[in-house]
């Protein structure tokens, strides 16, 4: 068996100022382990030192953690791409800085109706990686909700990036490092979204020939829009009846196929036939009563006389 010889009164010493037996362990350059700590109790014990102030199980009962994050270091800008800071950690943040804990807009506390109320961190410009204290300010849900940058209200689409190339200094939006997006100039989109117009290709064919989702082209072209390169589209409607009627007409000739293969069908009418997207197709038919198969063969029968 392993012994240490330490005199009674290095381990009177050691346990003194320690609170467990690890600590006496570690006081002495005995390595932890458990037989080294079994052989240390007994010792402790056959020599009668006292432990009684020993916190057993709870190491740090009675004593306060130290913070690893300090104020100063969350309340700063944090470098692009960062994650976003919890609310809760700089509501701590602007507490250390003597910033009272009620809305800043109406006054209310912590509390309403006798139950505890959220309070919320609101970022003033919008930008939820400025976390300096002039950006900062406590906000009720209610007033939160009023502001002009709640949810990201109010911000321009900016899902793509704009990268400008040193060849020719053109704009070019998407393709970022390490994405498979293909850069587009403006140029190129604003012809794109004229072909999307003329219902030469659907805003679907134009997304996947870029590599893009059609959520990130609809946010260039607003951004296009709001720049002036694009006229803005009228509210959306039924650019032609004869669209409806195409696709009611085709739909009742076609009763059991769905909007997908109906979609197909309209593309290869003759005459070049026409680009209408399976959810348009749906839409049309639900309006018309017409979005079931069981509808169709219903309104066939009652087209052709038969009860």
């Amino acid at each position: 068996m392993v012994r240490y010889k330490y005199t009674p009164e290095a381990l009177a010493a050691a346990a003194a100022v320690a609170r467990n037996i690890t600590e006496v362990m570690r006081l002495l350059g005995v390595r932890v382990s458990g037989g080294s700590h079994a052989h240390i109790s007994r010792q402790l014990k056959r020599f009668g030192i006292d432990t009684s102030h020993f916190t057993r199980q709870a190491h740090n009962k009675g004593r306060r953690g130290e913070r690893r994050t300090t104020s100063a270091q969350l309340l700063v800008v944090l470098p692009d791409g960062s994650r976003r800071t919890p609310g809760v950690r700089l509501k701590w943040a602007l507490g250390t800085l003597g910033v009272p804990e009620e809305c800043e807009g109406c006054g209310i506390g912590p509390v309403w109706q006798g139950a505890s109320l959220i309070l919320h961190v609101d970022h003033i410009n919008g930008d939820f990686l400025d976390n300096r204290p002039p950006n900062l300010r406590l906000l009720c849900p209610n007033c939160h909700s009023q502001t002009a940058t709640y949810a990201g209200r109010g911000k321009r689409p900016s899902d793509l990036p704009i990268l400008t190339t040193p060849t020719d200094g053109e704009e070019r939006y998407g393709g970022t490092t390490g994405s498979d997006r293909r850069p587009a100039t403006r140029r190129e989109l604003v012809d794109l979204f004229g072909r999307v117009d003329a219902q030469q290709v659907t805003a679907l064919e134009a997304a996947r020939q870029l590599g893009w989702t059609p959520a990130c082209l609809h946010k260039v072209r607003r951004r296009l829009e709001q720049d002036g390169l694009l006229k803005p589209r009228p509210s959306r409607g039924w650019r032609s009846m004869a669209h409806r009627d195409a696709v009611i007409e085709q739909a009742l000739a076609h009763p059991d196929v769905g909007p997908k293969r109906l979609s197909a069908v309209l593309r290869n009418l003759p005459g070049g036939g026409c680009r209408v997207g399976h959810g348009t197709i749906s839409t049309i038919l639900k309006e018309a009563g017409l979005n079931t198969a069981e509808a169709r063969h219903s309104k066939l029968r009652e087209l052709a006389g038969v009860a």
